[in-house]
């Protein structure tokens, strides 16, 4: 038996040997564009969005694109849609964790 062919984590893309077919960055974008749209009353969640967006703009101190902002922030941003009950941009984390982060 090819333990290559019977092993379901060979199946799909695999980050570790080559992101080819992964949109990492088209994803991410996406992500970004959800937390973008997100309507909130609570500070602490408008903080942690302008926090990112802040970042994302940085010319000077801590730079990141958005692959690694989503990276850094996964929890917060997490609980931020389970708060929301966003079920689509809680997929899509998911999805950008699984094979991207």
């Amino acid at each position: 038996m090819n333990p290559q062919t019977s092993c379901p984590c060979t199946q799909g893309p695999d980050r570790y040997v080559s992101f080819k077919g992964i949109d990492c960055d088209g994803n991410a974008r996406r992500m970004m564009e959800m937390l973008d749209r997100l309507q909130t009353d609570d500070a602490d969640e408008r903080a942690l969005i302008r926090l990112l967006q802040e970042r994302r703009v940085a010319t000077r101190g801590v730079q990141c694109d958005n692959l690694l902002l989503l990276a850094s922030f996964v929890n917060p941003i997490r609980e931020l849609f389970e708060n929301h009950r966003d079920e689509a941009a809680l997929a899509l984390l998911e999805q950008l964790e699984a094979e991207c982060f």
